[in-house]
C-alpha cells in the first residue's frame, strides 16, 4: 500500500488537473440524480393531466387537511383524559409529529410557490414540455462534463506513467550490471511499459470511475433520504454482510494478481529471450523446446488469469446482490406502508408521514440508479489491486540504490593519458566463487599493456573496473594521482574508450552509431574515424545508403567483421585519454586486422591502453604484457622478459595464444 500512496503523490502533482476532475464528477452526479428524480414531477404532474401550478396548490390543500385530521385525531385521544392507553399514546405521540411534518410543508409551499408559479408554464402541455427540455438539457451537460472529466483524468494517469517511465528508466540505468541482469532484460521491460501502465490504469480508475461511480450513487441515495431516510436506512440493512464478502474477496484477489504479474513477467522473459537469441534457438534446432516452455509459462499464466477471473465474477455476484437486495427490502418495506397507509413497520416508524405511490416510485428509481454505479464498481477492485501489485514491483527498483556511486566532493580526473595502478583487488560475483585474487600491477601514463591468460581468468572483469562497472570486494584502482572511487563515474566513462568483442549496435544509422557517445562531433570527424578503422570503403560501398543507412537490430544486417569496425570507429571518434580493447579484431579478417593494427598504433600513441588479445599480432602494439590465470597476476614485463620466466606464456606464445581469451 505504501507504494500506492507513493504513486498517488506523483499523480498530486497535477493537482489543477485533478481538481478539475473532481469538480466535474460532482457535476455528472448532480446531473445523474436530477434526471432521476425526474420521475417525480412526471408521475406527479404530467401524468394526472395537471401543471406545476395544480400541484403546488393541491399539495398546500392536501397538507391543509391532514392538519385537520391529525388535529381531530388528537382532540379525540386528549379528551380520554389522563389514563392513556399505550396504543393511544402511542397514536398521539404520531400523529404530533405527522401535524409538525406537514406545517412544515405548507410554510415550504407557501414560501416557494409564487416563486415556482412565476417561473413554471399553467398549462399541462406547457409543463411538460419544459420538463423534456429539462432533461435533455440536463442529459447533454451531464455528458459535456463526463469528458471533461475524463480527459482531465486520462492527463493524470497519462502524465503520471510518463513520470513513472522516466523514473524507472532513470533508475535501471544507474544500477550496476549484476543488478540489471539479476531480474533478466524481459523482466525489466515489461516492468518499464506494461506495470508502468497498470499503475496509471489504476490511478486513471481511482480518480475517474472510483471517484465519479460512488458520487453517482451518493446523489441518489441522497434523493432516496429526501423522500423518505428512515425506509432508506432500513433497507441498507444487507450491506455489511455484502461489505464483509467484498474485503474478502479483495484480499484473495490481491494475492491472485501478485501470482499472475509474477508469471507474466516469466513470460515476457521467455519470449524476449528466444528472440534475442533467435540464430542460436534455430542453429541448435531448439524451436520445440523453445515452444515446451514457452507453452508451460502460458499455461501458468492461464491458469492464474482464470483464478482472477473466477474471483471477478463473485465480486460482480455480491455486487449484483447488493444492489437488488437493498431494493427488494424496500420494496417489501415500501409496499406495505403505501398498501396500508401506515409509517410504521413491527413497530418500528419508517415514515413520517403517509407515503404516496409517487413518491414510492421516485424512491424505487433511486435506489435502481444507485445500483447501477454499483455494478460498474465490480472491476474497479480488481484494477486498483493489479495496480497495488504493479507498484510493489516497480518501486523497490526504482528505490534500489547502486552499490556505484559518485563521491560528494569528486576530484578532477585527468584529462591526459594517466597512469593506471591496481592495489591487491580482489573481486567474486558470487562470493563462493572468487575471481580476483590480490591482482597488483602498474601501467605508466602512455604505455600500451596487452593482457593474456587462459578462458575465465578474469581479464575483461579486470578492465570493466577502469569504466566502474564493479567496485571491489577488497584493494584500490587507482587512475593517475587517486583512487578511482575518487572521481564523479560519469567523467570515469567520459576518459575512457571501450570496445568489446560483442559489439553493440543500435537499430539507427551508422553516422548514428560511430557517433554514440559524441554527439556533437561532426561528420567530417565520423568519416576520418571510420576510415582509420578501415570501415569507411564499406559504409560507402556496400549500404545503400552510405552512412545514413538504417542498421538492423543489433546489427545483424552487417558481418561481425564489418560491426566491429564500426565499434572501432566510434572509440576512435572518442578521442579519450585510456583506451581499452577487448577483443576487438577477433573478427576481421587478417589483411583487415594489419590496416587496423596501423590505425591504432597511431591512435594510442600518448595514450594509456589495455588489450586483452589471443592473436600474437596485436602483441605487436604492447609495450608490456600482463599474465593472468585463476584471477592472479602470473608475470608483468616486457615480452621478452615475461617470456624468459613465465611458463604459462611460454605455452601460449608457442602454441600462438589459441588457447587464450
Amino acid at each position: 500500500m505504501k507504494y500506492y500512496i507513493r504513486a498517488l503523490k506523483m499523480a498530486l502533482k497535477y493537482k489543477w488537473s485533478l481538481v478539475g476532475a473532481i469538480l466535474s464528477s460532482l457535476m455528472v452526479a448532480l446531473l445523474w440524480g436530477a434526471n432521476i428524480g425526474a420521475v417525480y414531477p412526471f408521475v406527479e404532474v404530467v401524468f394526472e393531466r395537471n401543471s406545476i401550478h395544480d400541484w403546488v396548490d393541491e399539495q398546500e390543500a392536501q397538507s391543509q387537511q391532514k392538519i385537520s385530521v391529525m388535529n381531530t385525531t388528537i382532540a379525540e385521544i386528549n379528551s380520554k383524559g389522563a389514563s392513556l392507553s399505550p396504543e393511544d399514546a402511542s397514536r398521539l405521540k404520531i400523529c404530533q409529529q405527522q401535524v409538525g411534518d406537514y406545517q412544515q410543508r405548507v410554510v415550504w409551499l407557501q414560501a416557494w410557490g409564487p416563486t415556482i408559479k412565476r417561473y413554471t408554464p399553467a398549462e399541462p402541455f406547457q409543463t411538460l414540455v419544459m420538463l423534456v427540455a429539462v432533461l435533455l438539457v440536463g442529459t447533454v451537460l451531464k455528458g459535456i462534463f463526463l469528458i471533461v472529466n475524463m480527459v482531465l483524468v486520462a492527463r493524470v494517469g497519462q502524465r503520471t506513467i510518463l513520470d513513472l517511465q522516466n523514473t524507472f528508466f532513470r533508475s535501471t540505468l544507474q544500477q550496476d550490471l549484476s543488478a540489471i541482469g539479476e531480474k533478466g532484460t524481459g523482466d525489466l521491460v515489461g516492468r518499464i511499459r506494461g506495470e508502468t501502465g497498470t499503475i496509471g490504469n489504476a490511478i486513471t480508475t481511482l480518480f475517474g470511475k472510483t471517484l465519479r461511480e460512488p458520487f453517482k450513487m451518493l446523489a441518489c441515495l441522497i434523493g432516496a433520504a429526501l423522500i423518505n431516510w428512515r425506509l432508506l436506512v432500513f433497507s441498507m440493512l444487507v450491506a455489511p454482510f455484502a461489505g464483509f464478502l467484498m474485503i474478502r474477496l479483495s484480499q484473495s484477489m490481491k494475492r491472485a494478481n501478485k501470482r499472475a504479474v509474477e508469471e507474466s513477467a516469466k513470460l515476457v522473459n521467455r519470449l524476449f529471450q528466444a528472440l534475442t537469441y533467435v540464430r542460436i534457438v534455430k542453429s541448435h534446432n531448439m524451436e520445440g523446446y523453445e515452444r515446451s516452455r514457452f507453452k508451460r509459462t502460458a499455461d501458468k499464466v492461464y491458469r492464474k488469469s482464470m483464478k482472477i477471473a473466477v474471483y471477478n465474477s463473485l465480486f460482480r455476484l455480491n455486487n449484483e446482490v447488493l444492489g437488488i437486495g437493498v431494493v427488494c427490502i424496500s420494496a417489501l418495506a415500501g409496499g406495505y406502508l403505501v398498501m396500508n397507509q401506515q409509517t410504521h413497520l413491527f413497530g418500528v416508524q419508517l415514515a413520517s408521514t403517509e407515503m404516496s405511490i409517487t413518491a414510492m416510485m421516485t424512491f424505487y428509481a433511486f435506489l435502481i440508479a444507485a445500483c447501477d454505479p454499483i455494478r460498474k464498481m465490480a472491476d474497479v477492485y480488481n484494477i486498483l489491486n493489479v495496480g497495488m501489485v504493479a507498484c510493489d514491483r516497480v518501486f523497490p527498483l526504482i528505490d534500489r540504490q547502486a552499490s556505484v556511486q559518485s563521491p560528494t566532493h569528486p576530484k578532477r580526473i585527468p584529462t591526459k593519458a594517466a597512469a593506471i595502478k591496481f592495489k591487491d583487488v580482489h573481486f567474486a560475483y558470487d562470493p563462493a566463487i572468487p575471481v580476483l585474487n590480490g591482482v597488483s600491477f602498474a601501467v605508466a601514463p602512455g604505455e600500451t599493456v596487452a593482457i593474456v591468460g587462459p578462458n575465465g581468468c578474469g581479464k575483461s572483469t579486470l578492465v570493466n573496473f577502469l569504466l566502474r562497472f564493479h567496485n571491489p570486494d577488497s584493494g584500490e584502482v587507482f587512475v593517475g594521482d587517486h583512487e578511482i572511487r575518487e572521481y564523479r563515474v560519469r567523467d570515469v566513462r567520459r576518459c575512457v574508450s571501450m570496445v568489446n568483442q560483442q559489439t553493440m549496435l543500435f537499430a539507427d544509422s551508422v553516422i548514428n552509431n560511430i557517433r554514440y557517445g559524441s554527439p556533437n562531433s561532426s561528420e567530417l570527424k565520423v568519416v576520418d574515424a571510420a576510415k582509420k578503422a578501415h570501415a569507411d570503403s564499406f559504409i560507402n560501398e556496400k549500404l545503400d545508403n552510405g552512412y545514413q543507412t538504417i542498421l538492423g537490430e543489433h546489427g545483424l544486417t552487417l558481418s561481425g567483421g564489418q560491426r566491429q569496425r564500426i565499434a572501432l570507429a566510434r572509440a576512435i571518434l572518442r578521442d579519450s585519454p585510456i583506451v581499452i580493447l577487448d577483443e576487438a579484431t577477433s573478427q576481421i579478417d587478417t589483411e583487415s586486422e594489419m590496416l587496423i593494427h596501423q590505425s591504432l598504433s597511431q591512435h594510442i600513441q600518448d595514450r594509456t591502453a589495455l588489450i586483452i588479445t589471443h592473436r600474437m599480432s596485436t602483441m605487436e602494439l604492447a609495450d608490456k604484457v600482463l599474465v593472468m590465470d585463476s584471477g592472479r597476476v602470473m608475470d608483468f614485463g616486457t615480452h621478452s622478459e615475461v617470456l624468459k620466466r613465465c611458463d604459462l606464456y611460454r605455452r601460449l606464445f608457442s602454441s600462438g595464444m589459441r588457447d587464450s581469451a
